[in-house]
């Protein structure tokens, strides 16, 4: 046990308090390596479960290390599927700027030697022997035609022989048209021959220029391949990019306004690389990704491409590729609300076949089909109880994937060790918020509001929320009164006062009491009268009212009417308590004789309907008040339900029904009379405020515990059951009597 004067002597807790089962399952599924082996944690708000989660991943995350940095690049084979890179983490960064360096040398170098004096002579030389072996085959044709006769003359059309005089005059002579054809002939041929020429030429130049480009290319591109010689795709992009750009060498060398004019602009887009995750090399990024996404739609968890839009058309490309939320978290955790992700119904199908299939693709809804790119993630689902059973039930898949169920209690056993460690919790919160400390004191106040939060006098709540609220606004009301700590006068305040702000409908009714507009009695006997007890929420606050049945019977064969249920205002679980009254009456009261009877059974100025089965004894008492004549005492309201055996079983807000029907004789004035019959069962369940306590330690207010409904009834009757058992047969036999009468 903890000795202190105030949470500044204490250690803060560092751990999570009361929840040893879960953290067990959540160890185990976590070290499980395996993509069935995802988790649910399901628990209430509050009780620590997303701030439990968050530490113990960050913990397991520096022990992973399989997250790496992706790229797309561009497909030089198939334009239309961009190729997805996987590199170690902080690699990917140094891969982008290598093929920026690398295209931006090229650029320079290209530029320089194709206007270098070299290329330049290489290249003339190559057009001169052109020109010389044209001249060489044009000359010979000439110098033939010539001596036969012909003159050459070139046209449009191509080469053309004339034929000449003797005196220099041109004549037509028909034997010479043989010759002129065959000179055509020749013609024809050296014109194939020079074609020849200049296409070797042409070849010869982009020789030439391949070789030149080739001579600047391939040490850059063979030392990137060297630097990333184990990344195969790396090597085999290298070399298609290589193959792209010697195709397209002479947009190398082109100005900006020829580029502009006469090609796509975008060509050199497809040399980029699009870091699409990058996992860095900072100390933040050495432990594996853990990623929450709190709106799980298609394209915020499975990525997206952004658009240009031209002239009414939408063009993309790898460059605009966007991760989502588990490309970040690829090799580490990714954290969904449960709540949040089946708002997207579509976003919960493809999760799950990312389970299941290992990889994610990205839809882009336009002509580009990026690469799959593999997945090893380990998805947390956080959610409560209530969501889990129905995915369980409901969803064939959610069993296949989520193995690991993290059931966080909303409450812990009311030991030293977790009242030490709610302790712990509150010089935690000082700290971590710079609040005032508490004293021990103020400590052990919250620690009774947290058990009262359980409603288990053996039980603290570990919801833990609720409890910090208490400590900020101590905290508040201890700055208000410029005190160096907390104290418990101020964590009673700060319970006091937020009951006043929630307690707006409470205090409407109690003015309905007060008026008279609301009749309850608090004193006197009644027949078939009973008060019964009931919680209504509102929100995250509760409180108890007591709600005034009444019973009235007659001869017939209608049997116990609900009136409640005649109006449709009354839920299953009540209709079923009420049914469960007519299987005791029939055990108990009717073994010899047929039962007969018209009860009729109402909840009076009930106008929101009402539902469970808390009030079956209740209405016990009254039905057998009324047939037995026998009048009840007001001055005790009565809560429990009932089997068909006449056993009292537990109920719930046990704490808000005995205080509820206290501070309603407290309005109508203590007698030191009035009190409570609730199931003996129910007492650990009863932690009541310090007034309504020391008003039973007082005797001023009663509370009795009952196990079965011959312990109530003599409580309400101050008769022993035996004498009411005989006074309500006798009753129920008159019933019965005039039945028969009336079918005679």
């Amino acid at each position: 046990m903890l000795v202190y004067k105030n949470t500044s002597e204490i250690e803060p807790l560092e751990s999570i308090l009361g929840q040893e089962r879960a953290i067990e399952a959540m160890e185990i599924g976590l070290k499980i390596n395996n993509p069935a082996y995802n988790i649910y944690l399901a628990g209430e708000p509050g009780t620590g479960k997303t701030t439990y989660a968050m530490k113990a991943l960050k913990k397991y995350s520096l022990e992973k290390d399989t997250h790496k940095d992706w790229c797309y690049v561009y497909n030089f084979e198939h334009p239309r599927e961009p190729i997805a890179i996987g590199l170690r983490k902080g690699s990917g960064k140094i891969f982008k700027k290598d093929i920026e360096k690398l295209i931006e040398t090229l650029l320079d170098e290209l530029i320089e030697a194709f206007e270098s004096e070299d290329f330049e002579l290489s290249k003339n030389q190559l057009v001169e022997e052109y020109e010389i072996e044209k001249d060489a085959l044009l000359k010979q044709i000439k110098k033939y035609g010539e001596e036969k006769g012909f003159k050459l003359k070139t046209s449009k059309v191509g080469m053309v022989f004339m034929p000449i005089e003797e005196n220099g005059e041109e004549v037509d002579d028909d034997e010479f048209y043989k010759l002129k054809r065959e000179l055509e002939n020749m013609a024809i041929q050296v014109a194939y021959k020079i074609r020849d020429l200049e296409d070797a030429a042409k070849d010869a130049l982009l020789d030439l220029e391949e070789e030149t480009a080739k001579y600047i290319i391939d040490p850059h591109i063979d030392n990137l391949k060297e630097k990333y010689k184990e990344y195969e795709k790396v090597n085999l992009y290298l070399d298609n990019m290589r193959k792209d750009i010697l195709e397209y060498v002479y947009l190398f060398y082109m100005s900006e306004e020829e580029l502009k004019d006469k090609y796509d602009k975008e060509h050199f887009i497809k040399y980029k690389v699009n870091l699409f995750v990058d996992n860095g090399g900072d100390k933040e990024n050495e432990s594996a990704p853990i990623i929450t996404e709190i709106n799980p739609s298609v394209s915020n968890l499975f990525g997206k491409a952004e658009y240009d839009y031209n002239n009414g058309s939408i063009k993309t490309d790898f460059t605009k590729l966007i991760p989502g939320a588990i490309h970040k978290a690829n090799g580490g955790y990714l954290v969904l609300y449960t709540d949040q992700l089946l708002r997207y119904g579509l976003s919960w199908d493809i999760l799950k076949k990312t389970i299941q299939t290992r990889k994610i693709s990205i839809d882009t809804q336009t002509s580009i089909t990026p690469e799959s790119i593999p997945i090893d993630v380990k998805v947390i689902l956080i959610g409560d109880n209530y969501m889990y059973n129905l995915l369980y039930h409901y969803d064939k898949d959610f069993s296949k994937y989520f193995k690991i169920l993290v059931d966080f209690d909303n409450e812990m056993d009311e030991s030293e060790i977790n009242r030490d460690g709610i302790a712990r919790f509150i010089a935690l919160q000082c700290e971590k918020n710079k609040l005032k400390h508490f004293t021990y004191e103020a400590v052990e106040e919250v620690i009774k509001f947290s058990i009262r939060l359980s409603g288990d006098s053996f039980k603290i709540s570990t919801q833990f929320n609720k409890i910090l609220e208490i400590i900020i606004e101590g905290d508040a009301y201890a700055t208000i009164r410029n005190a160096e700590f907390v104290d418990k006068d101020d964590v009673k305040k700060a319970i006091n006062e937020r009951r006043k702000r929630l307690s707006r409908i409470e205090s409407k009714m109690d003015e309905s009491l007060e008026n008279g507009f609301t009749l309850i009695e608090t004193e006197g006997c009644r027949v078939g009268v009973i008060n019964g007890l009931s919680v209504l929420n509102m929100g995250e606050y509760s409180f108890g009212r007591p709600s005034r049945i009444t019973v009235t019977t007659s001869p017939g064969n209608k049997g116990i009417v609900n009136i409640e249920r005649e109006v449709n205002m009354s839920g299953p679980i009540h209709n079923k308590g009420v049914l469960i009254l007519g299987g005791y009456l029939s055990e108990n009261f009717a073994t010899d004789f047929l039962l007969s009877l018209n009860a009729y059974i109402c909840f009076e100025q009930n106008y929101g309907g009402i539902d469970g089965d808390s009030a079956t004894g209740a209405e016990l008492y009254a039905l057998i008040s009324s047939i037995s004549k026998i009048p009840l005492k007001q001055n005790i309201a009565v809560t429990g339900s009932m089997n068909q055996k006449g056993e009292i079983q537990v109920v719930g807000g046990i704490t808000e029904k005995v205080e509820g029907f206290y501070y309603t004789c407290k309005k109508k004035g203590l007698s030191g009379e009035q009190g409570v019959i609730i199931p003996k069962n129910n007492r650990r369940n009863l932690v009541l405020c310090d007034e309504v306590s020391d008003a039973i330690r007082d005797n001023k207010f009663k509370i009795y515990e009952v196990e079965n409904v011959k312990e109530a009834i003599e409580i309400l009757t101050d008769m022993s059951f035996e004498d009411v058992k005989k006074k309500t047969i006798e009753r129920l036999k008159e019933f019965s009597n005039i039945n028969k009468k009336l079918k005679d």
